[in-house]
C-alpha cells in the first residue's frame, strides 16, 4: 500500500505535489476544528456550571448559618407592645413587599396576602419570620405569568 502511494507521490508533478499538501493541510485543520470546537465549548459549560455550583453552595451555606442562629427572645413574644398586623406590615415594607390584605384573626394571629412579589425575597421574609418566632399555619404560594409569585399566608406568634 506504501508502494503504491509512494508511486502515487512520484508521479505528480511539482504544482500538483503542492495542490495536494495544502489541500491535507485544510483538511487536517478542518478535523481538528471539528473536534476541538466541541471540547472546547463543554470545557466552558463545566466552567459555568461550576461556578454557578459554587455561588449556590454559598449561598446555602448562608442561609444554614442564618437559620442556626436564634435570637436570645423571640421576636414574635416581644411583639405584644405592637399589633401583630402593624409588625407585618412594617416587616414586609422593610424589605420592599406591599401587604395586600393584612387582617388580625384574634390574639396573636393574622392572615395576610401578597399580590406580586419575587420568589426568592418572599421565601427569604417567610424565613426569617419562622427564625423571629412566628408559625406559619397555612401558606398558599402561586406562580404568575410575569415570573412573580402572589401568596396567602395565616401566621401565629410561636408561643400561641
Amino acid at each position: 500500500m506504501t508502494e503504491r502511494l509512494q508511486n502515487w507521490w512520484s508521479g505528480l508533478s511539482t504544482r500538483e505535489r503542492w495542490l495536494v499538501g495544502v489541500a491535507g493541510m485544510l483538511a487536517l485543520g478542518v478535523v481538528i476544528w471539528g473536534l476541538g470546537r466541541p471540547a472546547y465549548a463543554a470545557f466552558v459549560d463545566l466552567e459555568t456550571r461550576h461556578a454557578a455550583a459554587i455561588e449556590r453552595e454559598g449561598r446555602v451555606a448562608a442561609k444554614v448559618a442564618l437559620l442556626g442562629q436564634r435570637p436570645a427572645k423571640p421576636v414574635a413574644a416581644a411583639v405584644d407592645a405592637v399589633a401583630l398586623d402593624q409588625y407585618l406590615a412594617q416587616s414586609a415594607g422593610e424589605i420592599g413587599l406591599t401587604l395586600d390584605r393584612n387582617e388580625a384573626r384574634g390574639q396573636g394571629q393574622a392572615t395576610i396576602a401578597i399580590a406580586t412579589a419575587k420568589a426568592p425575597v418572599l421565601t427569604d421574609w417567610i424565613a426569617s419570620l419562622e427564625a423571629q418566632g412566628f408559625v406559619v399555619d397555612q401558606l398558599t404560594i402561586t406562580p404568575a405569568a410575569d415570573g412573580t409569585v402572589g401568596m396567602t399566608a395565616e401566621l401565629r406568634k410561636g408561643d400561641q
